[in-house]
């Protein structure tokens, strides 16, 4: 086992530094698939978000210890910073789309609804038939032909697109709750600048009150906000996240119990046993026992 996670800082395979910008990337799916016998190992990218349109064959995602089946046709999204593999059969085909977080930011700024949906990976099955089908196909070529143009207005079409393709899902997507959807733009703005305070900073490296400070409101109006879209305490959202990182390194790195709790700023490996059994139900040695890459069917 590698002793740091497979983090990419570019395409998989690329771990070339620099700077996204508004870095909208193409290929076809058999591309770099094919580079690498099919098999893509679990990584994840920081900066990058993904969407995987699958024309044809099959193949299989692997994502938090489980393998979910993929079938064509559907569209695959993957968020920025989430740990991700596939084993796809060698006549599989589709399209891949590589776009950075900024610009996914950059398209829904005044939309933060949208943008809280896209924190989460999610498949959209179609039948070969289906209407709604046809029309993310007219906008994935249309969107392959802007990135292929060179003029003044090569960014606004993206974005433009982009934005219907996101839509598009979005009316799609029935589990949306009321309270999200009737909730103000501002209160999704707070949610989702508070998410990336949490992920810039190593999750226990601050206090509620501080997190609130950065966000120019009270402590109170932050749980407030947590509590409406998610029904949780502002703690228990930190908490949440700072779990979710430690299940990483425990499954896909070889840090010992104490250098996760350390690398993830928790008060000591004690305190961090005692939360990360009471959020999951295990101790960080048996979840690592039981879920770990070489134990699974």
């Amino acid at each position: 086992m590698k002793k740091n996670l497979l983090n990419y800082k570019g395409l998989y395979g690329d771990n070339n530094q620099r700077d996204f910008g508004d870095f909208v990337h193409h290929e076809l799916l058999a591309t770099r698939s094919k580079l690498y016998d099919w098999e893509i190992n679990e990584h994840l990218h920081t900066d990058l978000f993904q969407i995987f349109m699958i024309s044809s064959g099959e193949g299989v995602l692997i994502q938090d210890t489980k393998k979910i089946s993929l079938k064509a046709p559907c569209i695959l999204l993957i968020p920025t910073n989430t740990f991700h593999g596939f084993e796809f059969q060698s006549d599989v085909t589709g399209e891949v789309f590589t776009i950075s977080e900024q610009f996914i930011e950059t398209i829904f700024k005044n939309t933060p609804l949208i943008l809280l949906e896209l924190n989460k990976a999610k498949q959209y099955s179609f039948d070969s038939n289906n209407f709604n089908l046809n029309d993310f196909i007219y906008l994935k070529n249309k969107i392959i032909q802007a990135i292929s143009e060179n003029n003044r207005y090569k960014q606004i079409s993206l974005q433009s697109l982009f934005q219907l393709f996101f839509i598009g899902l979005h009316h799609l997507d029935n589990a949306v709750e009321d309270q999200k959807e009737t909730s103000n733009n501002r209160t999704l703005g707070y949610f989702h600048a508070f998410q990336k305070l949490i992920k810039r900073t190593l999750p226990e490296s601050k206090l509620i009150k501080e997190y609130a400070q950065e966000l120019r409101i009270t402590p109170v109006h932050l749980n407030r906000v947590c509590h409406t879209l998610v029904q949780k305490t502002a703690l228990q959202v930190v908490h949440e996240y700072g779990i979710t990182e430690a299940k990483k390194y425990l499954l896909y790195s070889s840090y010992s119990i104490s250098e996760i709790s350390y690398l993830l700023h928790f008060k000591d490996p004690a305190y961090f046993s005692r939360l990360f059994k009471k959020q999951t139900g295990q101790s960080p040695n048996a979840f690592r026992s039981n879920n770990s890459p070489e134990n699974r069917n």
